[in-house]
């Protein structure tokens, strides 16, 4: 039976009972409806609800979430050349911390991230580094395009590598490769992007 039908019908029986209480019990009581005392009309229930406070899919989610941007404010800030980016471990309740190993980073984390559970993890290199990189080649995909090398996509692999998604990888990766020397680089299969659109 649905919860608002149970909810209404142990209402009625409320209703019935008050008014069975309220009655005289003397022979000469009224009992029907035309009587001074008839039957108590039942309340509707109410429609009114209180909204259930949000809660993420994984217990702690919101906490870890919270310490990674306490983290990469402070990181970002004051530790550049160390700092790589956060990931969560949501399952295991951990936040990681991606970081070039730097005296003095580590403590500087745990001050802000009081009773969260960390781990650091070596990285090549910063954050910054990597963002500089590939705003770089972002901005010759035009000219790989004008030469037949399709790029599909990039991104950055936390403290590794400038990703590259291209049509024909085996075929183009030594050529990208020698263009940006010193530069590290993950060419992969990539795929041109496809619209979502309703029917």
């Amino acid at each position: 039976m649905p919860r608002r039908f149970t909810v209404l019908l142990a209402l009625l029986l409320l209703a019935l009972l008050a008014a069975c209480a309220a009655a005289p019990t003397g022979p000469t009581a009224p009992t029907g409806p035309t009587g001074p005392t008839g039957p108590t009309e039942p309340q509707p229930p109410s429609t009114s609800t209180t909204p259930a406070p949000q809660q993420s899919y994984w217990p702690g989610q919101d906490a870890l979430m919270s310490a990674a941007e306490k983290a990469e404010s402070v990181a970002t800030a004051h530790w550049p050349r160390a700092y790589a980016g956060v990931s969560l471990d949501v399952p295991g309740d951990t936040l990681l911390v991606h970081r070039v190993p730097t005296p003095g980073f580590e403590d500087a984390i745990r001050s802000v991230t009081p009773g969260v559970k960390l781990r650091f993890v070596d990285a090549l290199h910063s954050a910054r580094t990597l963002d500089a990189w590939i705003a770089r080649v972002r901005a010759d995909v035009a000219y790989w395009q004008s030469r037949g090398v399709t790029v599909h996509g990039s991104s950055v692999e936390i403290g590794t590598c400038v990703a590259l998604e291209v049509a024909e990888p085996q075929r183009d990766k030594a050529r990208l490769t020698a263009s940006y020397p010193g530069i590290p680089l993950c060419i992969r299969q990539g795929w041109p992007a496809e619209l979502l659109t309703g029917r």
